[in-house]
Formats: structure tokens, C-alpha cells, sequence
């Protein structure tokens, strides 16, 4: 498809970052499952297996493989998205105490959705395509109280696994 055609060159993050997003959104799917503790340990084994792929890729060279090296403002931009993302974690953590409510985890999608707008142009347009889709998905939670929000968990697992797949797909094609 020629939209997608030297995606993988201007955002050569985009593969460790899709890679990233696969393991961390199965993470997130299976702990959709379970209560809070289950939610909170498949949430960590996803992003710890999403920083192991992205270690041994980036150790061997395979993340980059074909690929020119990422620029350095794309790594300035990561870096000022993660910041933004722990500033706007804490900030939700003080307003909503209560871990276990609705409210809580449906912001903290808000969060990451929101950082996810800044990684798009450090990683693409998918990614901020990502975005705008998790962020509504976790609006919606906030508003359908009537639904279980583990419901709209799920949701987001399966956007970052299937971002995360064309991420990896495109920086292949």
C-alpha cells in the first residue's frame, strides 16, 4: 500500500514499539480476566516481556535490522512522552485514591492513550492512530457505567496488540 510505503525508515522505532505494544496489550487482554491483583501482575508481565523483547532486539541489532538509526528527536520524544505519562499517572493516583474503581483504571487509559499522541511522531501514524482510538474506547468506559469496565480492559488489549502487529508489519514490508 502506498500510504505505508517508507513508514519503516522515517520511524524506525516503530517496530520495538510495536513489539512493545503486542506483548504489553496481551498483558492488559489476559489481566481483563481477573480482579485487580490478576489485572495489576498481567499488566506488569506484559510491559516486563514488551522491555525484554525490546532489550534482546535492540542487544542484537534485530529491532533495527534494515532500518536506518532513529533520529535523535525521535528519542527525545520518547523520552518527553514517558515523562508526561508518569506526571499524568501520579496525578490520577492522587485524584483517585481508590484502586479498584472505575475511574482509576478508565483515566489510566485515558493516560497512556494520550501518551500514545506524542509517540506518533516518534513512531508513526499508527501509533497515533492508537491514540485516538484508546482514548475514546476509555471515555466510553467512563460514561456506560452499566458495563463492566474490565470490558472496555479488554478493548484496549486487543487495539495494542493489533496496532502493535501493524507496527511490526509495516517496519517489515
Amino acid at each position: 500500500m502506498i500510504l505505508l510505503d517508507g513508514m519503516a525508515e522515517a520511524f524506525p522505532l516503530m517496530r520495538g514499539g510495536g513489539a512493545f505494544l503486542a506483548a504489553i496489550g496481551l498483558g492488559i487482554l489476559i489481566g481483563a480476566f481477573g480482579s485487580r491483583r490478576w489485572r495489576i501482575v498481567w499488566l506488569i508481565a506484559g510491559a516486563a516481556t514488551g522491555v525484554v523483547i525490546m532489550a534482546v532486539g535492540g542487544a542484537t541489532k534485530l529491532i533495527f535490522a534494515g532500518l536506518p538509526s532513529p533520529a535523535i528527536w525521535q528519542w527525545v520524544v520518547l523520552g518527553i512522552a514517558f515523562l508526561v505519562e508518569g506526571y499524568l499517572v501520579s496525578v490520577v493516583v492522587r485524584r483517585f485514591p481508590d484502586l479498584d474503581s472505575r475511574e482509576f483504571w478508565m483515566w489510566m487509559l485515558v493516560i497512556v492513550g494520550a501518551h500514545f499522541l506524542i509517540l506518533g511522531f516518534s513512531h508513526g501514524p499508527i501509533c497515533a492512530l492508537l491514540a485516538l482510538v484508546c482514548v475514546a474506547n476509555a471515555l466510553v468506559g467512563l460514561r456506560m457505567r452499566s458495563v463492566d469496565f474490565r470490558v472496555f480492559w479488554a478493548i484496549d488489549g486487543v487495539l495494542k496488540i493489533a496496532a502493535g502487529a501493524a507496527m511490526i508489519a509495516v517496519s517489515y514490508a
